[in-house]
């Protein structure tokens, strides 16, 4: 786990511009978005894996990203190196703007999409290239920020007009840690990374996971995880090897042995007759 990059910051209390540049292949992990964020892909491209879906982003595409955990992968161009212009924005910045009123009702595909990729146009362009130098410049003028941040809003609806109902599903974004806890159950953190992932205290965290889960972290998490495997035992022919990895388990041994606690019964029986397993009502969900 990474924190998203930060290079040649300038910032004002609701803002935060970054320029990011590197000339390092980048593996795939996940990244913490501690803002909603406009990314500017200006060499190389980007990929980022919704579920089983891969959105690559290139120099002619805009991506906005929710704040939150993402997968993603960049790639260098030709000349060795990966550079990106990055504007954060928090949830006050929108509504700041005073533009909840114009974003009308929001709608359930976009609550549900954590990135929005749009195409850029010379306008856009434009507006990259300010920021560059003003980047290049340290020129941290807060009210010329705020400006040109709420003219690049202000054109993207008027460009894209089905934005609006992400920038209005931005405001309404569930729990943070039901977000954060569905993207990486099956990542093995200890309790304490989680916590410092989450920006909270170990006890903290605890506190506010059983309020939000009504259930401890290591349950939960092993349910999730048993869940997942009884859908993929009955619902795929993958090995029980391959079952065990994409559910979260690092060894093929430690999920049999939480399959066995759990249900009393080994992962190949309950694929050979799961309905009636499920008749008898047994395990932790």
């Amino acid at each position: 786990m990474k924190i998203f990059p930060r290079e040649k910051i300038l910032q004002d209390d609701k803002l935060l511009f970054a320029k990011w540049k590197t000339n390092t292949v980048s593996s795939r992990e996940f990244v913490l978005m501690q803002e909603n964020a406009f990314v500017f892909v200006v060499k190389g491209k980007k990929l980022l894996y919704q579920g089983e879906q891969i959105i690559k982003v290139g120099t002619q595409q805009l991506l906005v990203l929710k704040k939150g955990i993402h997968c993603m992968t960049e790639y260098l161009a030709e000349d060795g190196t990966f550079e990106a212009i990055v504007i954060y924005f928090g949830n006050a910045f929108i509504e700041h703007l005073r533009l909840v009123d114009q974003l009308g009702e929001d709608q359930a595909h976009y609550s549900n999409q954590e990135v929005l990729l749009l195409d850029r146009n010379k306008i856009i362009d434009s507006f990259i290239n300010q920021y560059c130098s003003y980047i290049e410049e340290s020129t941290n003028d807060r009210n010329i920020l705020k400006l040109k941040v709420e003219e690049l809003i202000y054109l993207l609806l008027n460009k894209h007009p089905h934005s609006k109902y992400f920038f209005h599903a931005i405001l309404n974004q569930p729990n943070d840690l039901r977000i954060l806890m569905e993207r990486l159950y099956r990542e093995n953190y200890t309790m304490d990374k989680l916590a410092q992932i989450s920006n909270r205290s170990l006890s903290a965290f605890k506190r506010d996971f059983g309020r939000v889960f009504q259930s401890s972290p290591a349950k939960w998490i092993l349910s999730r995880r048993l869940s997942d495997a009884c859908v993929l035992l009955v619902n795929s022919d993958k090995s029980m090897s391959e079952i065990a990895f994409e559910s979260g388990f690092e060894t093929l041994s430690q999920f049999d042995k939480a399959f066995k606690r759990f249900f009393k019964t080994t992962p190949s029986a309950f694929r050979a007759s799961p309905a009636e397993l499920n008749r008898q009502n047994i395990g932790p969900f």
